[in-house]
């Protein structure tokens, strides 16, 4: 028999974690000894890497040269732009890793909402004072399968059903179908966070193991860190942060947006704190580089923010989405900004957290592929 070949599938030329999680993962394979390559996501998709990446060992195969001895991977982004090696790989030699649920096609992935049925928000032995609360805090709720709910959702993405966006309507309809029927099938999973863990346990009723994407380890200067500065990621934390900004007027709030990674990496290194407002879809990377600099987190729990296993902050430094949640972050945000150097001290467990990720991850990535060259 030939030696095994693994084919990731990757949105090639998008500059986002997940491209980087993917290329971390064929990198981390032919590491190993073992042919992996990325393959290009179909249509709309690019044909090369962000040159960013170029730090990683990879290939791209323009496609599976041999579908005998082949391993497919891919994510949950976009099944129907992976039909052709879906439909060569058999379903025991396929893997779908969950990196970012809630950007599945999948109507019950894409309103997946966390609560103590998927992961604890609280820490091992912890007594609350208020008992959990579901994260689903003026946020859509899920809606069943079948043809009528999954088009009421393709018109829902698409804005609407006219003649003109007809087209688009039938397009979106199908990804829906496809994605979900291949989810039902007999494929294997694994995730990139113990949120996407819990959705495929609670709703999947699968077992899928972790493998989550160590943020890179960067050295940077030393610089002086500014005071009463609060940054965030505008692009999920948008919509909420003027909740926020309006109770602190006398605080600076400075978004990262549009930012190369150094910029990203000086500006989370020279911040107060950084806080994090968006609903996760899966372990973020932002609040664990920004734990890596040394600059406390403060976040909502929110998608992967609920599971404490996910965000395994101090609570004190973790606010519940529920009723008054906006107050609650900024008396969060004024601890750090009051103390900084404690709020760093009572952190330190969390940043020790996060130095041991890459040693986690290659132990992972070990496990994995032993089970899955059993297939």
């Amino acid at each position: 028999m030939d030696s095994p070949k693994f084919y990731v599938a990757s949105p090639l030329g998008d500059r986002t974690a997940g491209p980087e999680a993917l290329t971390q993962l064929v990198d981390a394979i032919r590491r190993r000894g073992i042919e992996a390559y990325l393959i290009p996501m179909v249509n709309f998709r690019g044909r090369r890497n962000d040159p960013e990446y170029d730090i990683y060992d990879f290939e791209v195969a323009e496609s599976i040269s041999d579908p005998k001895n082949s391993y497919f991977v891919l994510s949950e982004v976009s099944p129907i732009e992976s039909y052709r090696e879906l439909k060569n790989i058999p379903r025991e030699r396929t893997w779908m890793g969950w990196f970012s649920v809630n950007n599945s096609p999948d109507p019950r992935a894409r309103y997946f909402r966390p609560s103590e049925q998927s992961c604890s928000t609280f820490p091992p032995g912890f007594t609350p004072e208020f008992p959990a609360v579901p994260a689903d805090y003026n946020l859509d709720t899920a809606i069943d399968g079948g043809f009528l709910p999954s088009l009421r959702e393709a018109k829902k993405r698409v804005g609407g059903a006219n003649l003109a966006k007809t087209k688009s309507l039938i397009t979106e309809a199908v990804s829906i179908a496809y994605a979900q029927r291949i989810v039902n099938s007999d494929i294997n999973f694994f995730a990139q966070s113990f949120y996407g863990q819990g959705f495929v346990r609670q709703v999947l009723g699968k077992h899928a193991p972790i493998i989550t994407d160590p943020i890179r380890i960067v050295d940077v200067p030393s610089m002086k860190r500014e005071r009463n500065v609060v940054l965030y990621n505008k692009v999920k934390s948008w919509s909420l942060i003027p909740d926020v900004m309006k109770k602190m007027p006398d605080v600076e709030f400075r978004a990262i947006e549009g930012m190369s990674y150094n910029q990203v990496v000086e500006a989370l290194s020279t911040a107060t704190v950084y806080l994090e407002l968006g609903h996760l879809p899966g372990r973020d990377r932002m609040p664990r580089e920004a734990a890596h600099f040394g600059t406390p987190v403060v976040c909502l729990a929110r998608g992967a923010g609920y599971c404490w296993q996910d965000v395994p902050l101090p609570v004190a430094y973790r606010v519940a989405y529920r009723e008054g949640w906006a107050n609650n972050a900024a008396l969060a945000l004024q601890r750090v900004l009051d103390d900084p150097q404690q709020a760093a001290l009572d952190q330190e467990e969390y940043r020790d957290w996060v130095s041991g990720e890459r040693e986690r991850y290659e132990l992972a990535i070990d496990q994995w592929l032993e089970l899955a060259l059993k297939q």
